[in-house]
């Protein structure tokens, strides 16, 4: 197999990049609690609050910046106002008073009384200089506060429409529309800068995804799926080494890191010889014409979970300090590895065509072919060459050529000794020395929407963008929020919203049998986040679905 002539052959996809919204935007979480609301003078509206907070503390993990803290009566929701003119004893005497919010947690109900006490409306008018206990005689009876239970909403509205429908039934809302994305969806700065940094090789990489997918598929040892790790960091170098106006995508391979294909009939179970073993030179494999969980494997032999593995093994192999040359620069030991003899072709490729002796191509001949028609702006081939150490020359320094950054003192490997020189060769995957932590910083192409496992281990492994085309959709998939049909984040501001805050596109999806919508790639009660984008190609709008296929993990 000509790798080069297949990589060079390969064709991007036409399409274009779109963010996938998350499961918060889908369907904005509405989760109501109760709380109280008293009549109190408009004059000591700010003595108030400094009662409240100084007596009854917020709970910081329960922000609430959307609820009006004071509403006059005409703005109060028609069914409160008249609950309120039912309870309330009229005044004695004609005074402008303002409605107050206590929100939860809530204290005593006794003890809020009493603190509220003397700003009632009834309460005795206070001097310059004189508290409210010192206005009201020790003989005088203590006036009356009332407490009115409310319902109040806990999160921010998503759009205009929810809030003036919250605001005309349970409590004036504020809508702020950079409120709702800061707590359910990336910054929008954020989601565009990588967004433009993604759009220009997406369609090469996911070219090459299915690439790796036909290739294990072909080969019998799985599922025609497959993945491709990327590196956005030397995608801006190169791009920023190359002079304007040239083609950004000639050699857009340099970035890839790491690619993999699924694997799941290659493993023996219980001493049983696998699905590749029954099936020997069958492609595709019978097994995959049809769903058995006994014979699927499991997810660390999908193609995502091993594209991490494989970032880990290079880290590994780096790593060992039995015999650094020999496992480095030896191609005949590359080959007689049992974990690289178990490699396909293309993922060999990927994996070492840096290292300096393998049987892969040198980056220096690989990457810029004489006929490329860019020209480089300096002499090194790679733009990262200056801070790769050549095993060859003796004489080169690593004072000369200072390694990446190092890790934070949590993640550094505290106790290993600096990696020798000659172990960096030029490869673009960072050692632990270098800063590499998992697949902090990368970017994953897929072939298919991964599985529930797999989408948490995308996560697990602290990728920073996961993308793959919208018809690799799959209903055991855990990164699509929402039903194709669903609006797009551009027209969601702009769809017909009613009370409840669902748009109308969203209730005409309602009746169709829904698959589950985990949306992992963003959740807010996970600890890591990554952009999820799909990649629709050109016509995937009008193309109606294709044929039936089994459902399967991906």
């Amino acid at each position: 197999m000509d790798i080069e002539k297949t990589i060079r052959d390969l064709q991007p996809l036409c399409g274009k990049v779109t963010p996938i919204r998350t499961i918060q935007e889908t369907r904005p979480p509405e989760d109501f609690a109760d709380a109280y609301v008293a009549e109190v003078n408009v004059k000591s509206a700010s003595k108030v609050i400094k009662a409240l907070d100084s007596a009854f503390p917020k709970d910081p993990s329960l922000p609430l910046p959307h609820l009006r803290r004071f509403a006059k009566r005409e703005i109060l929701p028609p069914q409160l106002r008249s609950a309120i003119e039912e309870q309330s004893a009229p005044l004695t005497a004609p005074v402008q008073t303002i409605f107050v919010l206590i929100s939860p947690p809530l204290p005593a109900l006794d003890k809020l009384q009493a603190l509220l006490a003397p700003f009632a409306p009834n309460a005795a008018p206070t001097t310059p200089g004189q508290t409210p206990e010192e206005a009201s005689p020790p003989d005088s009876p203590s006036p009356e506060i009332y407490l009115h239970p409310i319902r109040i909403p806990l999160y921010p509205p998503f759009n205009a429409k929810q809030a003036d429908a919250w605001t005309k039934t349970l409590w004036p809302v504020v809508f702020n529309p950079a409120a709702p994305r800061s707590t359910v969806a990336p910054p929008p700065q954020t989601l565009n800068r990588a967004q433009e940094s993604i759009e220009p090789r997406a369609g090469y990489y996911l070219s090459l995804a299915r690439k790796v997918a036909e290739e294990a598929e072909q080969s019998g040892l799985g599922r025609g799926v497959g993945a491709v790790i990327v590196d956005p960091a030397i995608e801006e170098l190169s791009a920023a080494s190359w002079e304007s106006g040239a083609d950004e995508t000639a050699d857009w391979d340099e970035a890839v890191l790491a690619v993999a294909g699924d694997a799941r009939y290659s493993r023996s179970e219980a001493g049983a010889p696998s699905q590749a073993q029954l099936h020997p030179g069958v492609a595709p494999n019978p097994a995959s014409a049809t769903y058995n969980a006994d014979i699927e494997g499991g997810p660390e032999l999908h193609a995502l979970m091993r594209a991490a593995d494989l970032v880990a093994r290079w880290r590994r192999e780096n790593d060992n300090r039995g015999d650094v040359t020999a496992s480095t620069t030896d191609p005949s030991n590359l080959g007689h590895s049992e974990d690289t003899a178990k490699l396909s072709p293309l993922e060999s490729y990927f994996l070492y065509r840096h290292r300096s002796g393998t049987s892969g191509t040198n980056i220096d001949e690989a990457s810029f072919s004489p006929s490329s028609p860019k020209k480089r702006k300096h002499e090194q081939p790679n733009p990262e060459s200056c801070s790769a150490i050549d095993p060859s020359n003796p004489e080169q320094s690593q004072l000369d050529h200072p390694p990446l950054p190092a890790p934070p003192p949590s993640t550094a490997a505290v106790s290993d000794p600096p990696i020798p020189t000659t172990t960096s060769a030029t490869s673009r995957i960072r050692t632990r020395s270098q800063g590499g932590y998992l697949c902090t910083d990368l970017d994953v192409y897929l072939s298919h929407e991964p599985c529930l496992c797999c989408s948490m281990g995308m996560l697990l492994s602290r990728f920073r963008a996961v993308i793959f085309p919208r018809r690799g959709r799959l209903e055991s998939g855990g990164l699509a929020s929402e039903p194709v049909v669903a609006p797009t984040t551009d027209q969601i501001d702009h769809e017909d919203t009613g009370a409840n805050g669902h748009t109308s596109a969203e209730a005409d999806t309602e009746g169709q049998e829904e698959r589950g919508y985990y949306g992992l790639h963003w959740r807010k009660e996970l600890n890591w986040r990554a952009l999820g984008f799909e990649y629709v190609e050109e016509g995937d709008e009008e193309k109606e679905d294709g044929p039936e296929r089994p459902v399967f993990h991906a």
